[in-house]
């Protein structure tokens, strides 16, 4: 009874099934992304992740059962919100104005849909995703589960006999066992290998090696799989037959005999009106009369000859009705079967064959070290991709040495405090907002600084440029100061130094300088030019800056940020102090300081990215955020506060907005715990794309004497007048 049972219900394999689902999803991933990045949220994609996914689940696990469907429904679920993240990530990086890894943007999704416009854009595609996907996975589930309308059976004993008698043999299941183990355990270690690897590798936040392992580990999956397809097909061949009559031997293909998809899935009375309608037409064609059936149905193996034996099959070869030799590889799971006389019959399961294992780590270990060698050429590193010509080129054992920049001492100096950072420029630049202009070349110098840095951080700062344009038709060539394994040089006993210049075949030229103390503070400086022809005195004037840098703040770490906030000495604060935001808008972890009211417990939020202080009567909330300029930042903040019901229409002044400046402030008016609050929202350009967004807020129930000097000093610090603010204090 339990055989019978087994016969019209038989399992499916859920271990083979799950990795058929996971390498069908993957289909479907990259289908989604790549018609994303050909600008369509299209059906078909849903359609593609749905059907690989389940079909992937069907092939290798035998069959869809319930259980399959629910383990199918969930890689589809997981594996399409992957792929709209991926899209999301890859749409972001296309128009990110900095050079940042897709690694730190995928991670950094999560800050993205703070903003209420993109979250909108993400849960819209996504939302259209699932959409398709159960447009195309209903059916799919549907028509994969119906069970066959089972067709009208002969008696369970013929009332008459067949013409001629015959033996019958059919693939066992339980004798391919072994066989098809030794094919699926090396798909999941290649599916362990990926998965693993790319958990390691974004902890540590490796991007290269996370490539490597995940793109090599699917394509020796997708290799492994392809090339195991005729084992698999050996091990799957239950709707074929063998059958010993009239002296012959045929080979029977159920599915174009009646449809049948498994012997064993039939029931006994089922299997007899087969052999019945088997042997009868067996007998018509040794008659001599034209085959009732489709071409393949019924084959005779006429001069079937044995080329080859394994462990596993015998590889033979027939002649065809029209006198052409056939091969044909016959599996060993055929209990008491041997395609000629003379040789042995198979007597047991067939082995397993574990050259799939080494060979999956050969395959997998050999794309892997093959790919990340192929990024590691294309990556532009200190030591990697090196520019040498034919009189620049080290010979021998040379080591690479650094290289003279000849310092230009200008006749007049202004010396410059940034974030506590001392540093020393010609007094005849134009200086506006960190950014400073030379006249006589026409070079536009910008400064900022970091803190929490390390020398692989740093040179993500130096290489920005060349990330940015070693893809482009106008790139000529990059050059530096130094270039050895270790990306800097000493300046001093305390710091290091590199200079790194990008060349266009225009005439610009690009160059990046920066200066590492030993503390972890860097201090960058950055050049554009449009006459190259003049890069020595710019390269001067880069080299004077850095021999001019000193280090005023204190150390900054991920461990201590948050408590480093400290009444600003440098710029002479009694109430204003510096404190510090975590960032990653560098490419790399780093911070950066932000001028806030003093406070012995300052309020750290979004992951150390916020931050917010009281003091005196006066709140500060401070946090940097990407925006297309200034007057959209206030105005997305702005949108932020009007969603929480809070905020007085009529008390929303006139915004005022610098385009030269790229700065912005708008007066809004709310309540908090029944208090009437007025804060005044200011946003400023801090780097490329990036804002230093300020909500500045007046509390008259805690206004004190201090009040009026502590506001002063922030007006002083970010240059703008506040006369609404001014009042609380009158």
């Amino acid at each position: 009874m339990d055989l019978e049972w087994e016969r019209e219900n038989p399992r499916d394999n859920v271990i083979a099934g799950t990795v058929g689902a996971f390498l069908g999803s993957l289909i479907g991933v990259a289908c989604i992304v790549i018609l994303s990045k050909l600008g369509y949220v299209s059906a078909v994609s849903g359609l593609v992740m749905a059907v690989c996914a389940i079909k992937g689940y069907a092939l290798l696990g035998g069959k869809l059962t319930k259980r399959g469907a629910v383990i199918s429904g969930l890689f589809i679920l997981v594996m399409t919100y992957v792929a709209t993240k991926l899209c999301f990530a890859l749409a972001v990086m296309e128009v990110a104005t900095e050079e940042v890894s897709f690694f730190l943007i995928y991670q950094s999704i999560g800050l993205f849909l703070e903003d209420s416009e993109l979250r909108r854009i993400f849960l819209g595609e996504l939302a259209l995703q699932y959409l398709f996907t159960l447009v195309g996975g209903i059916p799919t589930l549907i028509s994969s589960l119906r069970k066959p309308v089972k067709r009208p059976e002969g008696p369970a004993e013929p009332d008459e006999q067949p013409p001629i008698q015959g033996e019958f043999y059919a693939l066992r299941k339980d004798w391919m066992r072994p066989l098809r183990l030794s094919v699926f355990v090396p798909l999941l270690v290649i599916m362990a290998i990926s998965v693993g690897g790319f958990i390691a590798t974004a902890f540590i936040q490796e991007t290269r090696w996370m490539t490597a392992i995940v793109l090599g580990g699917f394509i020796s999956g997708v290799f492994l799989l392809c090339w195991s397809i005729p084992t698999l097909q050996l091990c799957n061949a239950f709707h074929i037959l063998f059958v010993r009559a009239g002296g012959k031997l045929w080979r029977v293909d159920l599915q174009r005999f009646c449809s049948v998809q498994n012997w064993w899935s039939q029931s006994s009375s089922k299997q007899a009106a087969i052999k019945w309608d088997v042997l009868c037409e067996i007998s018509c064609l040794l008659d001599g009369e034209a085959p009732s059936y489709g071409t393949g149905a019924l084959t005779e193996l006429k001069d079937l000859q044995v080329e080859k034996e394994d462990n596993w099959s015998w590889t033979c070869f027939y002649e065809s009705e029209n006198g052409k030799r056939k091969k044909l590889r016959i599996s060993k799971g055929y209990p008491d079967f041997c395609p000629v006389s003379g040789m042995e019959r198979s007597q047991g399961p067939t082995p397993a064959r574990w050259i799939f294992i080494p060979l999956s780590f050969a395959v997998t270990a050999a794309l892997i070290a093959g790919i990340w060698a192929l990024d590691m050429s294309v990556y532009v590193g200190p030591t990697w991709n090196r520019p040498q010509t034919s009189d620049s080129a080290p010979k021998g054992n040379t080591q690479p040495e650094v290289k003279s920049i000849p310092t230009r001492v200008p006749e007049k100096i202004t010396e410059y405090e940034m974030s506590e950072v001392w540093f020393r420029v010609d007094s005849g630049f134009q200086y506006s907002r960190r950014t400073f202009l030379d006249g006589n070349t026409g070079t536009r110098y910008r400064a900022y600084v970091q803190y929490g840095v390390d020398a692989s951080g740093a040179w993500d700062t130096l290489s920005q440029y060349i990330s940015e344009y070693r893809i482009d038709p106008l790139y000529d060539r990059f050059d530096a100061v130094y270039l050895d394994q270790e990306p800097l040089t000493p300046l001093n006993e305390t710091s290091r130094y590199n200079i790194v210049s990008v060349y266009l075949t225009d005439g610009q030229a690009f160059h990046t300088a920066a200066v590492l103390s030993d503390d972890g503070t860097l201090f960058t400086m950055e050049a554009e030019q449009n006459a190259s022809d003049k890069s020595e005195d710019v390269l001067a004037n880069l080299m004077f800056t850095l021999e001019s840098v000193r280090f005023d703040g204190p150390v900054v770490t991920e461990e201590n940020y948050q408590t480093q906030i400290h009444v600003s000495e440098v710029r002479d604060c009694t109430y204003m102090a510096a404190a510090y935001l975590k960032t990653d808008l560098f490419g790399h972890d780093a911070f950066v300081d932000v001028y806030v009211p003093y406070s012995d417990s300052p309020i750290y939020s979004a992951g150390g990215r916020a931050i917010r202080t009281e003091a005196h009567g006066l709140r500060v909330y401070a946090t940097i955020v990407p925006g297309e300029n200034a007057k959209a930042v206030v105005d997305a903040r702005q949108q932020e506060l009007a969603a929480t019901g809070q905020v007085y229409e009529d008390g929303v002044d006139d915004e005022m907005y610098r385009e030269d400046l790229d700065a912005a402030c708008k007066l809004t008016v709310y309540e908090e715990n029944g208090q009437k609050r007025q804060a005044v929202l200011y946003a400023d350009s801090k780097w490329e794309g990036y804002y230093l967004l300020r909500e500045i807020t007046g509390l008259p129930e805690l206004v004190d004497e201090e009040y009026p000097a502590a506001l002063k000093e922030l007006e002083g610090i970010i240059g703008l007048t506040m006369p609404v603010l001014e009042e609380l204090g009158g």
